[in-house]
């Protein structure tokens, strides 16, 4: 049985032979120091993953797996890097649409699991990407309504999308939680627009709660981007489509909202893609550390039920 193809870009060679020791018993392993032989080996191989490093001397790790976006689809593309830099972080997941960014150094076992679960999801959906992607005639044709929903605590933010937009899609308000949970109960949305706090309160578990539930809702953070950190849990554990700025670039919000529901109507055609989106399994409601709201909308919108229904 052949095995799945990865490849690894480092401009350390050290620590590409460490990470073709690690990966060669499972895997058919190429490495390389350079994007343009990377570049020419995707050309040539259908390869599931690609792991590229952010600081190499030509071209950044963002515009290589830009690149391998463009080149080859559906090969699921990780960032490893040993700096959690706030513009790299951002353009990764802008630009290169990645699977999971994760820093140096490395736990083996974590990054052999993500690379396992990449590799699956990228055999998974082979034949889909390679029939239908984002320019697909049929894919441009909206399935639904394209409802909306902005979350934010200020109701400028809210307006000025509404004014802009309102005339290609119906925008939805909720200030808090509670009136987000009830807006998601009884409306069926594409898209989501969210800053990272409301009224105070971090909304990084919801977003995750909200992708465990519904795959191919597209999220789009609305932030001042000021944490890495939380910016990278947001790609690790809610998937985020897209990073905006605040304030809001309007030109940007726009093409951003029009690939965020292709993306979404793409999925709901092919529900296999969904798994594109794999996001770790959210904290129980019960057992993790969360502010009472939080756990008041997670179970407003049936997490219990939910894993009731879908255990792992």
């Amino acid at each position: 049985m052949e095995k799945p193809k990865i490849a690894f870009i480092d401009d350390e060679s050290r620590i590409l032979r460490s990470l073709k020791m690690h990966f060669r018993q499972s895997y058919d392993v190429f490495t390389t120091t350079d994007a343009n032989e990377l570049m020419d080996y995707l050309s040539h191989n259908e390869v599931q993953v690609v792991v590229s490093d952010q600081r190499m001397p030509n071209k950044s790790g963002t515009e290589v797996l830009r690149d391998v976006r463009e080149a080859s689809p559906n090969t699921i593309r990780i960032l490893l890097t040993g700096y959690a830099d706030l513009n790299a972080v951002i353009d990764s997941v802008n630009e290169g649409e990645i699977y999971r960014y994760i820093t140096k150094p490395w736990q083996n076992d974590e990054l052999k699991k993500v690379v396992e679960k990449a590799t699956e999801i990228a055999q998974q959906t082979q034949a889909v990407s390679h029939t239908l992607t984002e320019d697909t005639p049929a894919a441009t044709q909206p399935l639904a309504k394209r409802n909306v929903l902005v979350l934010d605590d200020d109701e400028k933010i809210f307006e000025e999308i509404k004014d802009n937009f309102g005339s290609n899609y119906s925008v939805y308000w909720a200030s808090t939680l509670e009136e987000a949970s009830d807006l998601l109960s009884r409306k069926d949305f594409g898209v989501a627009i969210a800053d990272v706090s409301l009224n105070g309160d971090d909304i990084a578990p919801a977003v995750y709660a909200l992708k465990n539930i519904q795959p191919d809702l597209m999220v789009l953070i609305l932030t001042e981007f000021r944490d890495a950190h939380l910016v990278i849990d947001l790609i690790n554990k809610g998937q985020i489509y897209r990073c905006l700025p605040r304030p809001t670039n309007l030109s940007i919000m726009g093409i951003s909202l029009e690939r965020a529901f292709t993306q979404h109507e793409l999925m709901r055609q092919q529900p296999v893609l969904a798994a594109r989106h794999h996001v770790e399994e959210a904290p129980d409601v019960e057992g993790f550390d969360l502010s009472k709201k939080i756990k008041q909308f997670f179970k407003r919108l049936g997490w219990g039920r939910q894993k009731q229904q879908n255990p792992t």
